[in-house]
């Protein structure tokens, strides 16, 4: 049975990159969430679009973006998929993150959370093809 791909357009260098799905290819998946007041909420918008904007054509970059919470909508979760911790490493070292973590800490009501994982497979949903 041929694995499946999944297309992770805008992110890389190759905004066509493909990754395929059950295969033993470690992942770093970032998963990150911050709340705001409802007067920052617009600016912390546009932050974040900026961040997504800058991030997204970085090598190794599989998939980046932030997205509002069905239950608050004060709240964001960030999602990002990176081919290898190198790849993280060096985005961690880009000036824009640098900027991006000195605008959100002005902007968020409660500490952001973070939480990195190193996933080791990545499986298509049973019954998806």
């Amino acid at each position: 049975m041929e694995s499946d791909t999944l297309r992770a357009e805008g992110c890389g260098p190759d905004s066509n990159s493909v990754v395929a799905l059950d295969k033993e290819v470690p992942v770093i998946l970032v998963v990150g969430r911050v709340r705001c007041p409802a007067e920052k909420r617009d600016a912390l918008v546009a932050l974040m679009e900026k961040m997504q904007d800058e991030s997204r054509p970085e090598k190794g970059c599989i998939r980046y973006g932030f997205f509002a919470a069905v239950e608050d909508p004060l709240g964001f979760i960030a999602v990002e998929e990176w081919a290898d911790r190198e790849a993280l490493d060096r985005h961690f070292a880009e000036p824009h993150l640098l900027e991006f973590a000195s605008g959100l800490l002005e902007l968020v009501s409660e500490r952001p959370e973070v939480a990195i994982h190193e996933v080791a497979e990545t499986s298509a949903f049973p019954g998806a093809s």
